[in-house]
């Protein structure tokens, strides 16, 4: 499986019989120039799992197969979503060819074949999407922090589609839209063909050279005709709604790359991502790889910004409020194979600005907004339309040039370099804002002395921990993790020589017909009644924190947060100031005046309120160090 530089192999997609094939442009982030044409022919599959995407070892260099993953894949994880049936396909790659965008080009017909749209159109009104939107902004869920992406299709017919036209499609898209991680045509083959034809801006995850990376994107805007002028991108450099969203869905993706990858873990930007219409901030983490491609893509399904977060009460707000399955929109394809030494890699992308096609003909293309406390209903419902006519633009209008060799590329993305001076500053601005234990990197940790015992409060808290892992390890030494169901879990806590650190997690402390917080209520009593004077210190955050206080203090009690939450606030941590995320449904109050607590210091219990893992935590390491004495 060689790779060819020739367009030879470009003649058999407009044949009777057309095999199952990929073309995919594949522009790296930093990659300056635009990157070839890669075209994929093999057998395509039907698998049950991921178990079954294996490259064989001792593979020629190269992709050995590309994954279909859908949205309904999630289900294997436990998360609710509509099972739709959607298949999980992977195209086992026989062939490989690589060609220069201009041999791409001049090696298709000079006449392209004819593109018709019907019944096009939203299959939901503004209106409906907008009270959609509504509905969850006024819910306690919003005002607890919770950020959902909330879907709405664009539907068509295209009657006389056939590979061809899909090829068509491909070619517009690489002459309309430069700023795409992933541009692409996926065809299945067979008796019902599905074909996927798309130019998404979301890389997922990937390893190379040894390391795991994945690339959070979030916040859009909207760029005017006439293009962006420094003073709208300061403003929306400048937008706090913008800035949580992206460091709220950077927090959710560290989540995940903490669970793949060892200590080391990076945070670099956030950097502008310039498509055609639209514009995006995104960051790159990175730390090195602890596990093979396959293992490490299965254990990130799927990417947050497809989904919100925290991720598993997002998956369920979804499922809650839309009423049908998203067939491969949200889900992934994935690319892999092994490079010249024979390592595995893998790149992945997520499937969004996607137009999937049936073997009708029938059309289906999804959008959705990321809806949080502070969207606007209307504003939100622009964004979907944006993000659809950004594709469509592209899809429905025919390069000015008849001969498709000599379209005229599209502009490449602006180098930084060239951006306005003051652009530059805000971008370093919101990356001094973040916290240096990510940006920096940690020194090696402590070796020697007991272990931190972390109370992990169950829900949907042991897929959010690993962040927080990273950061104890980091600042500590070892972590071991007890649930909350363990047997004997509170004796092991209240005898560990070492400290112990209650873990943020979902739920209301007081919630008097949760036997899961009836039961954490036990242990945090054990905790700050049980442990040996003197010894080391009971911590707690978020919900672990509000579990302690409650034990702790008889006056305090729990109040349904109000306004603010889920943001970065300023707040005095023991007698200095941090910057600090707060991502919690309630609040602690105390005294006759009801002041909100932040922090704990008592005799062997300390806590804080808010996430110290968190990217907006401006001292989280320092915090962590504090607590855990």
């Amino acid at each position: 499986m060689r790779p060819t530089t020739g367009a030879d192999a470009l003649e058999r997609l407009y044949g009777a019989d057309v095999p199952p094939f990929a073309l995919l442009r594949r522009q790296r982030p930093g990659l300056r120039e635009p990157a070839p044409v890669e075209l994929l022919f093999g057998e395509m599959e039907t698998v049950r799992s991921l178990a079954e995407a294996a490259v064989p070892d001792g593979g020629a260099p190269g992709p050995g197969l590309l994954a279909l993953l859908p949205f309904r894949q999630l289900a294997e994880h436990g998360l609710p979503c509509h099972d739709d049936g959607t298949p999980l396909r992977l195209l086992r790659v026989r062939e490989h060819h690589v060609l220069s965008e201009d041999a791409f080009t001049g090696g298709l017909p000079a006449a392209p074949p004819p593109v018709e749209w019907r019944d096009a159109g939203f299959t939901t009104s503004d209106a409906q999407y907008e009270e959609l939107v509504r509905e969850f902004v006024a819910s306690d869920a919003a005002r607890g922090g919770l950020n959902v992406l909330l879907r709405r299709d664009w539907s068509a017919r295209l009657p006389e589609f056939r590979p061809a036209v899909a090829v068509e499609l491909f070619r517009r898209l690489l002459a309309a839209e430069s700023g795409a991680y992933w541009t692409f045509v996926v065809h299945t083959g067979g008796p019902r063909p599905v074909t996927l034809v798309g130019a998404t801006p979301q890389g997922h995850v990937g390893v190379e050279g040894g390391r795991v990376v994945m690339n959070p994107l979030c916040g859009t805007y909207r760029r005017p005709p006439e293009g962006s002028r420094p003073e709208d991108l300061l403003a929306f450099l400048a937008d706090p709604k913008e800035t949580e969203e992206l460091a709220t869905t950077v927090d959710a993706e560290l989540a995940v790359l903490c669970r793949l990858a060892g200590p080391g873990v990076r945070v670099e930007g956030p950097f502008l991502r310039e498509m055609a219409h639209l514009l995006h901030t995104q960051c790159r983490i990175s730390g090195p790889a602890a596990a093979g491609a396959r293992e490490t893509l299965d254990r990130a399904l799927f990417a947050s910004t497809v989904v919100g977060s925290p991720f598993a009460e997002a998956c369920a707000a979804v499922h809650g409020r839309e009423t049908t399955g998203r067939g491969y929109y949200g889900g992934l394809l994935a690319l892999i194979g092994r490079d010249g030494a024979g390592a595995e890699e893998l790149d992945s992308a997520a499937v969004i600005r996607t137009l999937v096609v049936d073997h009708r003909g029938g059309a289906r293309l999804s959008v959705g907004a990321t809806v949080g406390g502070r969207s606007s209903p209307e504003g939100e419902a622009a964004e979907t339309r944006t993000k659809a006519r950004a594709v469509l633009t592209a899809l429905t209008e025919r390069p000015r040039s008849a001969d498709p060799a000599r379209t005229p590329p599209a502009p490449a993305p602006p180098d930084p370099d060239d951006l306005d001076e003051a652009v530059r500053e805000a971008l370093a601005g919101r990356h001094a804002a973040l916290s240096p234990f990510w940006t920096r990197g940690a020194a090696a940790p402590p070796t020697g002395g007991p272990a931190v015992l972390v109370l992990d409060p169950g829900g949907a808290a042991g897929t959010e921990l690993a962040a927080l892992l990273h950061l104890v390890t980091a600042v500590h030494g070892r972590a071991e993790v007890v649930r909350h169901d363990d047997p004997g879990a509170a004796g092991a806590l209240v005898r560990h020589p070492g400290p112990v650190l209650v873990a943020s997690g979902p739920g209301r402390p007081d919630d008097p017909g949760c036997g899961r917080m009836a039961a954490l209520r036990r242990t945090a009593a054990l905790l700050v009644r049980g442990r040996p004077p003197g010894g080391p210190p009971v911590a707690g955050v978020g919900l672990g924190f509000q579990l302690l206080a409650l034990a702790a203090l008889p006056d305090a009690r729990v109040v349904a947060r109000s306004g603010g939450a889920g943001l970065a606030r300023q707040v005095d941590f023991f007698g200095r100031p941090v910057t600090a995320a707060f991502r919690n449904t309630c609040r602690i109050v105390c005294g006759r005046d009801r002041h909100e607590l932040v922090t704990l210091d008592e005799p062997g219990v300390r806590g804080v309120q808010f996430r110290p893992e968190s990217v907006l935590t401006t001292d989280g390491a320092g915090v962590l160090r504090r607590l855990l004495g």
